[in-house]
This record gives structure tokens, sequence and C-alpha cells, in this order.
């Protein structure tokens, strides 16, 4: 998803597709190879970690704060973002208000993020999914079929992995 639309393709496919206020059709957009764990370097790109930052990280988690609800709710407030989690497992990680927000809940299988850029939501079980919305643009996958929608467009894989323009 990138201010042109929104590009495509799968492992089977040789071709880029891509949907924008135009319909959908072949791009010479290419995709980074995301097959390799690319975590440690996203989470350690522009952070502040090792021995120069152990007295700050002590300050803030000493000025943390934990209380437990009447529901039972442990809550967590850390450098303003509050973490609570229900008796369940239901996890949220929230930060502003809520404008950024992370739930992940065992008892469902479920995950979702959502920020003032971006909503997603992530399910296992018989009703598995992925689903991304970023501003118009949207990709949504179910195992048995893969669609973006962008500008009134939608196309995607069928469950033959086969294009399809809806």
């Amino acid at each position: 998803m990138w201010y042109k639309g929104v590009s495509f393709t799968s492992d089977q496919c040789a071709l880029v597709y891509l949907v924008d206020a135009a319909g959908t059709r072949t791009t010479t957009d290419s995709f980074s190879d995301l097959s390799q764990d690319l975590s440690l370097s996203v989470y350690y790109n522009e952070s502040r970690h090792g021995a120069p930052y152990i007295q700050e990280a002590k300050a803030i988690l000493d000025e943390s704060q934990y209380w437990l609800s009447d529901e039972g709710i442990e809550n967590w407030i850390i450098n303003n973002v509050r973490v609570s989690q229900t008796p369940d497992g239901l996890v949220r990680v929230a930060r502003n208000s809520n404008k950024y927000l992370m739930r992940t809940s065992p008892t469902n299988g479920t995950a979702s993020l959502t920020t003032p850029f971006l909503h997603c939501t992530a399910s296992l079980g018989q009703t598995s999914h992925l689903f991304v919305r970023r501003g118009e643009r949207r990709m949504h996958f179910d195992c048995t079929s893969f669609i973006v929608r962008n500008a009134g467009h939608s196309a995607g894989f069928d469950e033959k992995n086969q294009l399809k323009v809806y």
C-alpha cells in the first residue's frame, strides 16, 4: 500500500499487479524479499538500547504504575504506555488515549492494531484472516482468497491463485 495504490503478487505469479484509481493493471513495481526474519533489525532500528541506557530504563521502570482492578484486570502504565490484561488473557497496549492501540486475545486467537494511519486485524481458527486498511486502501486474506481494494476498484487471487477482478 503506497501513494500509487496497492501493489500485489504471489510466489506462484510472475506478474505484479497495481490497483489504483484507474483500475487493475500489471506494473513493474518490485517487492523486498520478506522470507528472512527481519524482526530484530526493525526492533533495534533507531532504538536506544545497551549499557548507556540502563539508568534511563531503570528510571522509567521506577516511575511505572501497577494496579489490579476489582474485575481482576491487571494494569500497568510505563512511560505513558498503558498495558492491561484481563483474567481471560486479553491484552491491550495503548498510547495517547487509545489513538494507538494493540489488542491480542489468546482465547479467541485474534489480534488487532489501530493507529490514526492504519487498522489491521488478524485471527486464527475456522475463520482465519488478515485485514489491513490504510485510508481507502484495503487488503484482505482469508486462506481461500486474497483481495485488495482501492479507489472503488477490487482485484486479487482466488483459491486457485488466479487473478480475479471484481
